[in-house]
């Protein structure tokens, strides 16, 4: 099997296992702090991973801090997206907020080759372009419906729905950052374990000053729940993450992003098995919508990847 496909079923991995997580981890934050949760669990992961690192191959690690620019990047990013990911599932309809965050990937991928980033790229071919505009035009139904107040979940009035909106879009343009960052420091020689572990620093130090000061706190818990809501988030967060990573590694930032196109598609279903969030006939036409491009795009992707790379698109 060549490099390309596997990176490509690391990327399905990748969406099957995140549309899991952005439906359960909006019911859990119901009941405990994000921020004592991802002070926990990415503080878990980045000891582990980074130790695991510095104790097999301290080389990856002189590698990394060789390259500071990328890795504070890494960092910032990463932060702000988690930040922005978290509070927005929390805000909205979980399908809503995961589609809009995740529509905005490929378009943030085109604009970055537009601006001349080495790691945007073009429309590599027609249905690639095609299944673009459709998941754009999803992106933009679904803003208006969660801001008309017809979805199935909006926690508080319409400035809330606006803020969780507005939250998800700059998940979904933050996390294409990430990925961009990510590539560098591959490409610079670092390997996915080691680069994974170094994401998260900033996430950990920040998430612990804010749990610290109270802010976002929730109703006590006994330590034996804290272990199991750190041990479920760990099984939720460290699979996805860490099949992304070896995509980032395998793929390019364009094809990560169509395939995250069809994750919404899991969450709606996984939301009707969960019965938090309502049912909302108006957020599945704007699906409805959103699948026709995710199929179009992610065709696209895996034809350029894995086949024929066919015309290029410059737009």
């Amino acid at each position: 099997m060549s490099k390309s496909a596997i990176g490509v079923i690391w990327g399905l991995a990748f969406v099957l296992l995140e549309a899991t997580q952005f439906v359960y981890f909006g019911g859990l934050f119901q009941l405990m702090s994000s921020f004592v949760f991802g002070f926990l669990v990415f503080g878990i992961i980045t000891l582990v991973f980074v130790g695991w690192a510095a104790a097999r191959t301290p080389e990856q690690l002189k590698i990394a801090f060789a390259n500071p620019g990328s890795l504070i990047a890494v960092n910032v990013c990463a932060t702000l997206a988690v930040g922005a990911y978290l509070m927005s599932v929390q805000l909205i309809e979980p399908a809503a907020a995961y589609t809009i965050s995740s529509g905005m990937m490929p378009v943030t991928a085109y604009l970055a080759y537009r601006f001349g980033v080495r790691e945007g790229e073009p429309m590599r071919n027609a249905t690639e372009a095609l299944g673009n505009l459709f998941l754009f035009a999803g992106v933009v139904y679904l803003a208006a419906v969660t801001l008309s107040g017809l979805s199935g979940f909006v926690r508080g009035d319409t400035s809330v729905a606006f803020m969780g909106v507005a939250l998800a879009i700059t998940d979904g343009v933050l996390f294409t950052w990430v990925l961009i960052y990510c590539q560098r420091l591959n490409r610079a020689g670092v390997s996915p374990g080691a680069v994974f572990g170094l994401r998260f620093p900033l996430y950990v130090l920040f998430t612990g000053t804010i749990a610290a000061v109270g802010i976002g706190q929730k109703a006590a818990l006994s330590t034996s729940d804290i272990a199991i809501f750190v041990a479920f988030g760990l099984a939720l967060t460290v699979p996805p993450l860490y099949a992304l990573q070896k995509a980032v590694s395998l793929v390019s930032t364009m094809t990560i992003s169509a395939l995250t196109a069809l994750g919404p598609f899991v969450i709606f279903g996984l939301q009707i098995i969960e019965g938090r969030v309502e049912y909302a006939p108006a957020t599945l036409i704007g699906l409805a919508l959103y699948f026709v491009g995710a199929l179009l795009t992610a065709f696209g992707a895996v034809k350029a990847t894995v086949g024929d790379r066919g015309s290029v698109t410059s737009g």
